[in-house]
């Protein structure tokens, strides 16, 4: 009897652990994904600035640092939609992830 107490608790309680790690992940990949998606979109900017004045080293460095964070952050935009088992709009965001990467090898 102890045995299957046991068996049931750890049955009852196992679910609910992985929810809360794969809810914990979850929360940890979305974040990720709006601070590098921040920190890209400033770059961009930075960029777009940088070019305007004439600036074409700067313009190119920043453009490739916000390739890195817009790549980043998509990776962990994927991971998060995965682990809530969303899968429309993922063949939207590996479009996204590629122009990321032709826009980090444009320079």
């Amino acid at each position: 009897m102890k045995i299957f107490l046991i068996t049931l608790v750890l049955l009852l309680f196992f679910p609910l652990n992985v929810l809360a790690y794969s809810q914990e992940e979850f929360d940890v990949n979305f974040n990720e994904w709006n601070e590098k998606r921040e920190l890209a979109s400033r770059l961009l900017l930075d960029a777009e600035e940088s070019f305007k004045m004439g600036d074409e080293l700067n313009g190119c460095v920043s453009q490739h640092k916000a390739s890195q964070y817009g790549i980043e952050a998509t990776q962990a935009l994927i991971r998060a939609m995965k682990l809530s088992r969303t899968e429309n709009g993922l063949e939207d965001l590996q479009i996204g992830l590629n122009k990321w990467r032709e826009l980090g090898e444009s320079c």
